[in-house]
């Protein structure tokens, strides 16, 4: 684990800020030209690992399936901000009945959507590639836990100044 000094989330912290309400994650996977592509998706978590559902035609699968290598950013969007990191290798898993996609796709509420069931099977209908990233190694920061120090929030070398 990375040492963040006193801004470092531990494993616990790391699981509670994953499975929070309300969270994206950027998905950075890479092109055919070594290029990275970052695009916001909504996840699964299960305690060990984050799962991504996607559509089989879409370039997130294309790429994935050509180079497995993510970089994945779960971050919130508050003043004082949390984030956890995630690198590793996506494996694609087999969903029997869409659970995991669905398990995914309602963990974002729907504001307007009245029929959840109608929806899920309209988001389903082009059929669905899942792939799992281990969170094994992954780290986080959360600037709540330092939001008495201002040097620890302006986040500089982690050796304060002398004096």
């Amino acid at each position: 684990m990375i040492d963040l000094g006193e801004t470092t989330m531990s494993e616990e912290e790391i699981d509670a800020y994953l499975r929070a309400p309300g969270r994206f994650a950027a998905v950075a996977s890479m092109r055919k030209n070594g290029t990275p592509f970052v695009i916001p998706m909504g996840y699964y978590y299960d305690g060990t690992a984050l799962y991504f559902s996607s559509t089989p035609t879409r370039g997130l699968t294309l790429r994935l399936r050509r180079n497995p290598s993510v970089s994945v950013s779960i971050f919130d969007h508050e003043p004082i901000h949390g984030y956890v990191l995630v690198n590793g290798t996506a494996q694609e898993v087999s969903d029997p009945d869409n659970v995991l996609s669905v398990k995914m796709h309602r963990r974002y509420p729907k504001p307007g959507i009245e029929d959840q069931d109608e929806h899920d099977r309209i988001w389903l209908s082009a059929g669905r590639v899942v792939f799992k990233v281990s969170t094994a190694g992954a780290f986080g920061m959360d600037q709540r836990k330092a939001a008495t120090s201002p040097y620890a929030l302006a986040m500089p070398d982690r050796t304060p100044p002398p004096g």
